[in-house]
């Protein structure tokens, strides 16, 4: 097997390793989930660049857990 099976049924290593995550996550004891909930939750930033100089009306997005 030459391939990763991820990647043979059509996933990416991001989508691979959340579904990893969430596995986990889920596994846990409810008094452990709580926290490990929490941690789930990212904010990402991303600022457009033009001519080396950052534009105006960047983009912010959150994403949950699951």
């Amino acid at each position: 097997m030459s391939s990763y099976a991820w990647r043979q049924v059509g996933l990416t290593y991001i989508q691979y390793s959340n579904a990893c995550a969430r596995a986990v996550r889920n596994s846990l004891k409810p008094e452990l989930k709580v926290d490990a909930m929490k941690r789930g939750n990212s904010i990402i930033k991303a600022t457009r660049w033009e001519e080396g100089k950052p534009v105006q009306g960047s983009l912010k997005a959150a994403k949950g857990s699951g």
